[in-house]
């Protein structure tokens, strides 16, 4: 009867960390579904590269391009992932952008706050011909878009890259001194309200 009874108990661990595994795929597909929607499940996007792996399996690059930096939508199968080309990241050459990204650039498209531009152009080993750029309503998403992902990102032409580090005890700093911040107990003070006394007010 105690072996059956453990062995139910085993059954039933398993079967929940299954189903916890299973409710985060769906959340992940979830997530890949709402870009899809945006883009019109690709039936009318222009795929600026084909590509294979090195196991054979076919791929899809989508291009968008914003000053020198390179968004590329990469489709392989059911699987979809954002690659961020020469990021204002200092030592790196790529970075993934989160998923709030992906989804800025994906409603730009579905806003029509793009163009399709048709020229070649090479990014790192993929000659890519064809890719989107920003109206001037997209730059102002895209913008918006760069200063959520990338703290203290700085447009100029030689400061454009920023250090993770510095970036991170910036904000820090930045936080501490705002909750250093506090209102004066005298400010209070001038803004309470006049009370009459001779109203009937009872106290509790």
């Amino acid at each position: 009867m105690t072996i059956f009874f453990l062995a139910f108990i085993l059954l039933s661990i398993s079967a929940t960390l299954q189903a916890q595994k299973d409710s985060s795929s769906v959340n992940l597909n979830e997530e890949d579904q709402v870009l899809e929607k945006y883009f019109n499940n690709f039936k009318d996007m222009h795929i600026g590269y084909y590509g294979t792996t090195q196991k054979c399996e076919p791929y899809d690059v989508y291009a968008f391009k914003f000053r020198w930096y390179w968004f590329l939508f990469v489709k392989k199968g059911d699987e979809l992932s954002l690659m961020h080309v020469k990021p204002p990241i200092k030592g790196e050459k790529i970075h993934y952008p989160s998923k709030s990204f992906a989804e800025g650039i994906a409603r730009c498209y579905a806003m029509n706050y793009t163009k399709l531009v048709k020229r070649k152009r090479n990014v790192f080993d993929m000659k890519i011909y064809g890719f989107y750029k920003f109206n001037r309503f997209g730059r102002q998403v895209i913008k918006g878009e760069l200063l959520l992902e990338y703290p203290f990102y700085n447009k100029g032409f030689f400061s454009w890259k920023i250090d993770k580090e510095k970036a991170k005890k910036k904000a820090e700093k930045k936080a501490a001194k705002e909750a250093a911040k506090k209102v004066k107990p005298e400010k209070i003070e001038s803004i309470k309200p006049e009370i009459n006394n001779d109203l009937p007010v009872k106290e509790k």
